[in-house]
């Protein structure tokens, strides 16, 4: 405390005796005009307010690691980093570091290969990482993957449109088909792990993480395991890692964020998914169907490899579909949707519904001294479509970079940690934003779905591959206020409001 005192009376002698302060202050037009002389001053003692500020807070300031008398970026017995889950955050952050040759612990609670309730679509970001990583080829070759070619949505009203959007978009090499592959989670989780793992990071399987605490005076993070197989509770296999930087990557629920502080609210939306088999009614490879009383929230049916199908509902906070309504919704739309009803047949043969639940939006603080957190942990799903797994890995691929750089510099503040927060605000951060503001609007004026399909139908399957580039991630939401857009939607409300009060329906396509 003293020395903040001393650097505080520092500031202040520095500002007073400073030559521009003291110049602006003693000019003669400040001050023979008493308003502008307070005025100045006021901007002066502004000045200094802020100094003493970021001197008393250390904003500004980079971790003093002068201070930390046991620190040691070179000791091997301790990993760069300790990761908690090793699902697609956790292991393609894990697989970026361990090929800059960092030490990488993965910390997964279950064995693969584990299932993971989803929506199983896979866009193009996290595509082309899957890629990078040489898992795609695999995915591909081993027949475990479905890309998108046909598909489209069902809107409130009733109005449709299915076109081939990967056609449009010239997605036609065999390892590069479609702006969305189905690829199910029990397979995708595996082999991002794996991979991580062949390319140097070390994977913990049955290793639940109990407690983590840092140590200041060594820098270091201190994770207590204990074996996840283990029957006695009294007596559990326990071991313990350390670390330099910990990062979160345990789910939606993050209980590791959340005990230490770091996250404090409950997940806010939930999904369900049903995989149906044998089905011969449902022709296309991914629809969405819009409920009104589901609303902001949806349905889809995507298809995935060997003709399976996953029906899921979402439930996206705004609208009056809670949390607690998803099993009545899930089961209800396959017998009294008649969009979705047909779309399953009659009697399908469908498993019972799983759920997870679902952290939208982001958080607002992801980083702090030795820490990041990352993936579903973070929020990284958008609130308008659901999608997370691109976010999730592209996130990681980014905290990588920034720990990479970090190590480099051998500082791992909060302040240089902080531009992970800002890389991935920059990336997709800001279309979370716009996308919770659209699932608000589309909840009040359901119509606007209702025009658009009316549009596409209109404009064909290049506006399609438009749209569909808008939803998954390849395009900025921002598409919907071109004017070649967002007019002709609205002249499609008109259109719509016209067809209302005159009793016109319309026609759905199939």
């Amino acid at each position: 405390m003293d020395n903040v005192v001393e650097k505080i009376a520092k500031i202040t002698k520095v500002l007073a005796e400073n030559p521009a302060a003291k110049k602006v202050l003693e000019n003669k037009f400040v001050q023979e005009h008493k308003y502008v002389a307070a005025a100045t001053t006021f901007g002066v003692g502004v000045a200094a307010a802020a100094s003493i500020y970021k001197v008393a807070t250390n904003e500004g300031k980079r971790y003093n690691y002068d201070a930390i008398p046991n620190l040691s970026f070179d000791d091997e017995e301790i990993y760069d980093v300790a990761c908690i889950g090793a699902g697609p955050s956790g292991s393609v952050l894990g697989f970026y570091l361990a090929r800059e040759g960092r030490k990488v612990a993965l910390l997964e609670k279950k064995e693969f290969p584990r299932d993971k309730f989803c929506g199983d679509a896979v866009a193009t970001m996290a595509q082309d990482i899957l890629r990078e990583m040489g898992v795609m080829k695999e995915i591909v070759d081993e027949n475990l993957g479905h890309f998108s070619q046909n598909g489209g949505f069902v809107s409130p009203n009733g109005n449709s449109f299915i076109g081939n959007s990967a056609k449009e978009l010239k997605r036609d090499a065999k390892y590069n088909r479609g702006a969305i592959i189905a690829i199910k989670r029990i397979h995708l989780d595996e082999k991002v792990a794996k991979a991580a793992k062949r390319m140097g990071a070390n994977l913990f399987e049955n290793t639940t993480v109990e407690n983590a605490t840092f140590d200041r005076l060594t820098g270091l993070w201190t994770v207590e395991c204990v074996d996840s197989r283990t029957t006695d509770s009294e007596n559990p296999t326990k071991i313990t890692y350390k670390a330099r930087v910990l990062i979160c990557a345990d789910g939606s629920p993050s209980n590791s964020a959340r005990r230490m502080g770091y996250v404090n609210t409950e997940p806010n939306g939930i999904c369900s998914r049903a995989y149906v088999k044998n089905n011969t009614t449902f022709r296309y490879d991914g629809v969405v169907f819009y409920p009104p009383s589901l609303l902001p929230g949806y349905c889809a049916i995507i298809r995935e490899a060997r003709d399976e199908l996953n029906y899921l509902a979402y439930i996206i906070p705004g609208g009056k579909a809670k949390i607690e309504d998803l099993s009545k919704f899930h089961h209800q739309y396959m017998t009294e949707d008649p969009f979705i009803s047909k779309a399953l047949g009659p009697n399908p043969e469908i498993e019972r519904m799983k759920a997870a639940p679902l952290r939208l939006g982001g958080i607002k603080k992801s980083y702090d001294d030795h820490l990041l957190i990352v993936g579903d942990a973070a929020g990284f799903i958008d609130p308008l479509t659901g999608e997370g797994i691109q976010y999730a890995m592209e996130g990681s691929r980014l905290a990588a970079q920034v720990l990479i750089q970090a190590f480099n510099e051998r500082d791992l503040s909060h302040q240089s940690l902080k531009r992970y927060q800002n890389a991935w605000m920059d990336k997709f951060g800001h279309e979370f934003s716009m996308s919770m503001t659209m699932s608000l609007f589309l909840y009040r004026f359901p119509i606007v779905l209702d025009a658009a399909a009316s549009l596409i139908e209109k404009r064909g399957s290049r506006f399609l591959a438009e749209w569909a580039a808008v939803m998954t991630g390849m395009k900025p939401k921002t598409w919907f206020l071109r004017p070649d857009v967002g007019p002709l939607i609205f002249l499609e409300i008109i259109s719509e409001c016209f067809k209302r009060a005159f009793g016109k329906k319309k026609a759905i396509t199939n």
